[in-house]
């Protein structure tokens, strides 16, 4: 046994594994996501996003094509109770689609959100 602790002392933890491998950012037709910027380029021009815009756009775009309520968005990018959302994710929403264009994020009528790039 005190062989193999010996053996593993230095090898990193899974945590530090973890950390090194997250991505800086993600990549889809025309459109760029650079997380630690925190910008996004369609068409490889700069979009300006408010930090919602951002988050909820990143939230979406980590979890593509899962129907994602207003309530859980919410959650996730206010850190909030999502019992108070109301019009706060689709204005969001319509949003994001005019600054980078209907292609990315699709409305499932009852249920919520899903990214389709």
């Amino acid at each position: 046994m005190d062989k193999i602790l010996t053996a593993v002392e230095g090898e990193p933890t899974m945590e530090h594994i973890a950390n090194h491998h997250t991505p800086s950012g993600l990549t889809f037709p025309n459109l760029e996501i650079r997380i630690n910027e925190q910008i996004v380029y369609h068409n490889g021009i700069p979009v300006p996003l408010t930090h919602h815009e951002f988050f909820a756009l990143l939230y979406l775009a980590q979890h593509p094509s899962w129907v994602l309520s207003k309530e859980q968005i919410y959650e996730a990018v206010w850190k909030a109770d999502p019992e108070h959302c109301g019009a706060a994710v689709a204005n969001v929403v319509c949003s994001l689609r005019r600054k980078i264009g209907d292609g990315y994020i699709e409305t499932v009528v009852g249920s919520g959100y899903r990214f389709v790039a």
